[in-house]
């Protein structure tokens, strides 16, 4: 019986749970050559220049309500260009067609310039859209609006963070769902299997350390790299531990089961990765001083991330097959939308506070935290579920050995009551009492003579 429940144990969370986040597409790979394909690379260096443009007209000529109609206004165009982008005539519109004989004699130059024209259509958009914006809530001459579009603006930051974490959560989960084993019993010790992870995590944190260090040291010292930054280590330990001690009885729980056991290894490491980039990217603000340049490189290169991570989460679970809002074929325009929502979010923000760094600080905590909260939560919901299966499947095969039970006993009182019926219908001895007794031994006897005993 144990054998059996064990083996319904390991159908029932592998089909239902486990593989459910294993079936998710985590191609990130083929995602990106969309987003990079050289037929859209256009659109990619408009946005880069937008963005530069309208993040120095936000902060360097404080024209902050200018800048957030361009932003809001480049987004909804490009939003309405996603919506429509499944149509050939508008894909083959913001798309990049094979080189002509007229194309190729072209300098580079005109190329270029040229090039620039699939970008006509969601620019066209972006313009409809704020002119629309500005006759609805336009406040007097130029480019006033009302403090709750920039406001809005800015506070998308916050759920771009929290996008952030969870949409990596997301895929690391559904990467640690992969290629689990089939048997269920297990057993392990907690403590290696944390003792394991820190070891990985201080690694990969001292190559993180002498890397950046090598950036600002003319003349680099690895041992001194990482004993000038010997707090970021006792930083990057306190937070470990206390997300261990968050997710303690979970990580014990998963080790009575090896699927879940490898599943609760792979996903709490990859967390922890994760989390420790970002603290790591916090401490580099505080102790290593990088210049502007730098920042506004790694503020990009997040960007561009938190778009691929955002689009994957999305792409990755599908609503059904006939209808996608969004889907890989068109990813890109969807990506640039989310793309100018962003970078409108940190031009405001960084208007607000005088400073992108304190903006990308704030980032990255937020997204530290959601990682840190999602490893609970996902350990919490499988293996309550796991439970809440098993417990389920148990009671049904407690029912059906009842049911086997109660039907074997009805089939034997069944079987004694029909032999009780044969032996009532069978032919049985009749005896008659009328009183006449047969012959006797007396019958014959003369009871005349007496015989004498002599004493």
């Amino acid at each position: 019986m144990e054998g059996e429940i064990e083996e319904v144990q390991t159908t029932t969370v592998e089909t239902n749970l486990l593989t459910e986040l294993a079936s998710n597409e985590t191609s990130l790979l083929a995602l990106v050559q969309t987003l990079l394909s050289p037929s859209t690379l256009p659109h990619l260096a408009l946005i880069t220049l937008l963005s530069t443009v309208l993040y120095t007209i936000a902060n360097v000529a404080d024209d902050g309500d200018f800048a957030s109609l361009a932003f809001i206004s480049l987004s909804c165009g490009y939003v309405i260009t996603a919506l429509f982008s499944n149509n050939q005539r508008v894909k083959s519109l913001i798309t990049l067609e094979g080189r002509s004989e007229e194309n190729v004699k072209r300098n580079i130059v005109a190329r270029m310039f040229s090039s620039f024209k699939i970008c006509t259509l969601p620019l066209a958009a972006a313009g409809v859209t704020g002119v629309l914006i500005m006759m609805l809530f336009g406040q007097g001459s130029g480019f006033d609006l009302p403090a709750v579009f920039p406001i809005s603006l800015g506070s998308l930051f916050i759920l771009w963070a929290i996008a952030q974490g969870r949409s990596f959560g997301a895929w690391a989960s559904s990467m640690a769902a992969k290629n689990l084993p089939e048997k269920t019993s297990a057993s392990g010790n907690i403590k290696v299997m944390i003792g394991t992870q820190l070891l990985i995590v201080i690694i990969l944190s001292a190559i993180g350390i002498i890397g950046f260090q090598s950036l600002y040291d003319t003349q680099f010292d690895a041992l001194g790299a990482l004993l000038s930054n010997i707090g970021f280590f006792f930083a990057a330990l306190a937070v470990y531990a206390l997300t261990v001690a968050w997710t303690w009885n979970y990580r014990k729980m998963a080790l009575r089961d090896k699927a879940l056991k490898q599943f609760a290894s792979r996903w709490t490491l990859f967390a922890h990765v994760f989390a420790t980039w970002h603290l790591l990217t916090v401490w580099r603000q505080f102790a290593m001083n990088p210049g502007a340049v730098e920042v506004f490189i790694e503020e990009v290169l997040l960007m561009m991330f938190t778009v691929f991570m955002a689009i994957w989460s999305i792409t990755s679970q599908s609503v059904g097959e006939k209808f996608k809002l969004l889907s890989t074929d068109n990813a890109l325009p969807w990506g640039l939308a989310f793309g100018y929502a962003y970078a409108g979010s940190v031009a405001m923000l960084a208007t607000a506070f005088n400073d992108i760094t304190t903006v990308m600080i704030t980032g990255h905590i937020i997204a530290l935290l959601t990682i840190t909260w999602m490893q609970r939560s996902v350990l919490g919901k499988i293996l309550d579920q796991h439970d809440l299966a098993v417990s389920s499947k148990r009671v049904q095969i407690q029912s059906t050995n009842e049911e086997s039970s109660n039907q074997q006993e009805s089939e034997l009182k069944t079987k004694s009551e029909s032999k009780d019926e044969e032996i009532d219908d069978s032919d049985a001895i009749n005896v008659e009492w009328d009183g006449a007794v047969g012959p006797t031994i007396s019958d014959g006897v003369e009871w005349g003579d007496v015989i004498e005993v002599d004493d």
